[in-house]
């Protein structure tokens, strides 16, 4: 049988226990069924990690995935996916980066890494050209990511190295620790740092020669130019590659939904000095693209001025740019590209750290906490010297840091009084991407539905004719706050983002025609992909991350928000709206499209359709 295109055909599984690493061939029929990235780990978690086993249990797994496209001329397509069970929630995760590091994964030969165990000393994986080994990372430790990479890239001396790590808050267990590839590229959600960490695993370096086998290259060609042509109309293609991601700031602030003051306000005077165009104008930086990436939205700039003036850093993105301007009552831009840099260094969820720092300010400024609490930091609005100080100390469990490296909601348990009311987190335990969802209901309802620790990265696009079951007008303004409208086209529109997250391509090349995705699919792999096929796939990689979640004890409850959340805007264009009358009704309205019970347990009849039946068996 001719092996599928776009995949290398192995994969490394690495016993940390036991030092040991073999090579294991996928399984084609689970290619087909799950296709890469989220899909495939969610399917190799589910199969490896039974109930009962917690995020820092030896025998839990962290799995580096790529995706058929992955090194491929695709769009996009240097990214790659780490699925494992995450502290935050102790459910799944699947967590996303673009960059060089998926591309070069498989350029050395490996289509994902599957890790389990926990090594007795801390260690670095090697790979290059089809070999792989596990070296010391003594000298790694207490190293920012940045360091971490810059050393291993000069140990290992070879030019075209990149190196997947953790920072200081992985080595320390940070509940919210992320992972760092290429610098700036970061698998953010839900800790996957952290088991990182547990595992004592400080690092990945990969490089490689191999090329990623293309089953009809003249097909593979014009369907490639094809999305290319289409990337130049899309919302994404006509702002990222001139303003970035922070070309939406003023945008977000005006429409209500961009987080101030830890959403106690909504009106932030100083937008414009944040948005793409006066911050470009103003730094005027340097490309740094991603593998295979028209777009090169990604900048490397100098700060201007203040006390780390001349620093080298990465234009953070949108939502780290309001984590530590709008949300912390900061309005000096080069603070808060210097918070954002310190805070990738250190290895810390941007979402995370928004929505800790706004509580921790709010809880200081009512007097719920003192400069005795926070070892005599003065947490205050526009503060951005005690932020500075006080990420230190998280990322080193140091003193209050200890109490604030828990994450929102354990935080906010852990401060009592009114802290809980003020915390903005989902009942899964992890704090929303940043923006103040009161004023966007289909972005709160997303992340507290959400099976993946955060929502599918793109789930903008069309979705063939999916949609004509709730009505034709369900993208009209009008319907931003229609409970029926956002929860039941949640359900459908997810489908095509958890299929794109299956592919190994960035969110936001991925805006154009599904049946342009499903084309470029078939002609790398072989197989004949529709448009429904490639929906069907979302929709039973959303279906196995339930299952997983119900079987780590999952409930109902789970999807539900904090009060924060709940509350009314006391200004802006949401004034006085709030989703809590409706939300649960919402959640009726979600899992009657996704086909789940009122408990959201996915129905026997939707599992065989979706040729799970061995789930449905352990379901029911």
């Amino acid at each position: 049988m001719t092996k599928p295109g776009g995949y290398m055909g192995k994969m490394l599984r690495v016993d940390l226990t036991k030092e040991l690493i073999t090579e294991e061939e996928p399984d084609e029929a689970k290619l087909k069924n799950f296709v890469g990235g989220t899909g495939l780990g969610v399917k190799l978690l589910y199969d490896e990690v039974p109930g009962g086993i917690q995020w820092s249990d030896p025998r839990n797994r962290i799995i580096w995935t790529t995706g058929p496209l992955t090194g491929t001329r695709a769009p996009g397509s240097g990214t790659y996916a780490v699925a494992t069970k995450g502290p935050l929630t102790n459910l799944f995760v699947a967590s996303h980066a673009n960059g060089l590091f998926g591309a070069r994964l498989k350029f050395a030969g490996y289509d994902g890494i599957i890790f389990q165990g926990a090594a007795s000393r801390w260690v670095y994986l090697y790979i290059h050209d089809g070999v792989a080994e596990l070296r010391d990372a003594a000298h790694l430790l207490g190293r920012d990511t940045w360091d971490t990479e810059e050393m291993l890239q000069k140990e290992i001396g070879e030019g075209q190295v990149s190196v997947s790590c953790i920072g200081p808050a992985g080595e320390n267990l940070v509940k919210y620790a992320c992972i760092c590839s290429d610098k700036g590229h970061i698998c953010s959600t839900n800790g996957c740092g952290a088991v990182m960490g547990s595992k004592k695993l400080k690092a990945i370096a990969v490089h490689g020669k191999a090329a990623v086998p293309i089953h009809d290259k003249q097909r593979f060609t014009a369907a490639v130019k094809d999305w290319h042509e289409q990337n130049k109309t899309t919302m994404w293609g006509m702002m990222i590659p001139a303003l970035g991601t922070n070309g939406q700031f003023s945008a977000v602030h005006d429409l209500g939904f961009l987080p101030v003051k830890n959403l106690t306000a909504n009106i932030f005077p100083e937008h414009a000095r944040f948005n793409a165009d006066s911050m470009r104008a103003y730094y005027q930086g340097k490309p740094h693209p991603c593998y295979a990436c028209r777009f090169t939205h990604c900048h490397e700039i100098e700060l201007k001025s203040g006390p780390h003036k001349g620093a080298i850093v990465e234009e953070s993105e949108y939502e780290a740019t309001a984590a530590f301007s709008s949300v912390i009552g900061n309005t000096d831009v080069d603070a808060a590209e210097w918070l954002n840099n310190l805070n990738d260094r250190l290895g810390m969820d941007a979402k995370e750290q928004a929505f800790l720092m706004g509580l921790a300010i709010e809880c200081y400024e009512k007097g719920l906490i003192t400069k005795k609490d926070t070892d005599g930091v003065e947490l205050t609005w526009g503060n951005v010297r005690a932020v500075e100080t006080m990420l230190h100390k998280i990322a080193r469990r140091d003193g209050f840091g200890d109490v604030l490296a828990e994450g929102v909601m354990r935080a906010a348990q852990k401060i009592g009084g009114d802290a809980p009311k003020f915390a903005v987190y989902t009942h899964k335990g992890n704090a929303p991407h940043v923006l103040d969802g009161r004023g966007m209901w289909n972005i709160v309802f997303s992340m507290a539905v959400s099976d993946m620790g955060s929502i599918p990265c793109g789930d903008m696009g069309d979705v063939g004719d999916l949609m004509a079951t709730i009505g034709a007008d369900w993208m009209d303004p009008s319907q931003a706050f229609s409970a029926e409208k956002v929860s039941k086209g949640q359900a459908i529109t997810a489908r095509r983002g958890h299929f794109i997250d299956c592919l190994g391509v960035c969110m936001f090349v991925a805006g154009v025609q599904f049946t342009t995705i499903a084309e470029t699919l078939s002609a790398v792999t072989g197989w004949d992909f529709t448009w429904r096929d490639c929906a069907n796939t979302g929709e039973r990689v959303m279906n196995v991350m339930r299952a997983f979640n119900i079987r780590h004890g999952h409930t109902r409850e789970h999807n539900s928000i904090s009060p924060r959340l709940v509350e009314a805007p006391h200004e802006g264009p949401a004034k006085g709206i709030s989703i809590g009358p409706e939300f649960d009704k919402m959640v009726d309205y979600y899992y009657e499209g996704m086909g789940w019970d009122k408990a959201g347990r996915p129905l026997p009849e939707t599992l065989k359709r979706l040729g799970l039946d061995s789930i449905a068996k352990d379901l029911w």
